[in-house]
């Protein structure tokens, strides 16, 4: 039995399992109304926007590096699509493809100074975190951008179908939720079933050993941080559907957020491991632990304090049995 415990205690995605069990316990015995099959899907909307950006995180995190431009990312890309529709005329998902091209580019940026000018990413999206956050408040002129036809904010709000059995109390899949669902299945086959993941893992254990093993880890890490900036002008696209408003202030201290996901999932901050599967539940985590305080009536600077309590001893927690599993 002990040698069983361990077995499974050594896995990092049980643990993780396991904290997320016990939380949505406690809280369905503690917060009235938590245990409510609406309740926990309408509140999944909220996560869509900084799961879109745990995904490609979680890459970039493998190969040694981190992002912390990704929110200002998504305020850029926002404002922009929000201008383009409302000043410029275009049709709404012509300005949503700007949104996601906007994102691109900044991604590209990103990656370019860190890659091929080799400043140290931390370094880099530092300053790109303030320098695009500054874009997207001279573009909005201290202004929001609303008036999204409903179609658009169908994205955010809508939802595909009815789950079976619930008649007397309907409850509904929301869209935004199968799109998020089916990003981390493509980036769990990128990050464990392709080359994309060993050769992020590769660089961010030992780049100079990835570069003899013939891996062009500039254009590898490059090409990362392009797409994660693509992700979060998609994420941009459902954010400002689902609050029907394009803002430049929106998604404050979202790029800790989605760190904080992808730590706890296992990922190590120094790069060479990193889990989508683990990113997911990490996701999950936080959110029911919002979720799960806001319904029990705890203040909200309270949930700020007892949410960085809870994030540093499951990543304590996991880190040691990962240390043990991996024989670190």
């Amino acid at each position: 039995m002990m040698r069983l415990a361990r077995k499974i205690c050594s896995h990092r995605e049980m643990i993780l399992v396991g904290v997320f069990a016990a939380l949505f316990v406690y809280f369905s015995w503690r917060a009235p109304g938590f245990f409510d099959a609406f309740n926990l899907f309408e509140r999944s909307r909220y996560w869509v926007a900084p799961g879109l950006v745990v995904v490609p995180m979680t890459f970039i995190i493998a190969t040694g590096g981190i992002d912390l431009s990704v929110a200002s990312i998504l305020a850029m890309s926002a404002m922009v699509m929000g201008l383009a529709f409302r000043d410029m005329g275009f049709p709404v998902y012509a300005a949503a493809c700007c949104a996601v091209l906007t994102g691109l580019v900044a991604g590209l940026f990103n990656g370019c100074m860190s890659s091929y000018m080799r400043i140290p990413p931390l370094v880099v999206t530092l300053a790109t975190m303030t320098l695009y956050r500054g874009v997207a408040m001279g573009l909005s002129r201290a202004r929001p951008v609303g008036d999204f036809p409903p179609g658009f904010q169908w994205l955010g709000q809508g939802n595909i179908c009815q789950f079976p059995g619930t008649d007397a109390s309907p409850v509904y899949l929301p869209f935004s939720l199968l799109v998020l669902l089916m990003v981390f299945a493509f980036g769990w086959m990128l990050m464990h079933k392709s080359w994309v993941g060993r050769y992020a893992e590769l660089i961010g254990e030992n780049e100079i050993a990835a570069r003899f093993a013939g891996i062009d880890t500039p254009l590898v890490k490059c090409l990362l941080f392009t797409v994660c900036g693509g992700l979060c002008g998609m994420a941009a696209i459902f954010h400002t559907a689902f609050y029907a408003t394009a803002k430049a202030d929106t998604a404050m201290g979202m790029e800790l957020e989605a760190i904080a996901c992808v730590v706890i999932g296992g990922a190590r901050i120094s790069g060479g491991r990193a889990s989508i599967p683990g990113a997911l539940l990490g996701l999950l985590i936080i959110g029911i632990l919002q979720f799960g305080l806001e319904m029990s009536g705890v203040r909200s600077r309270n949930i700020i304090i007892i949410v960085g309590l809870v994030l540093i001893i499951t990543a304590v927690v996991n880190e040691r049995f990962g240390g043990r599993a991996t024989g670190e």
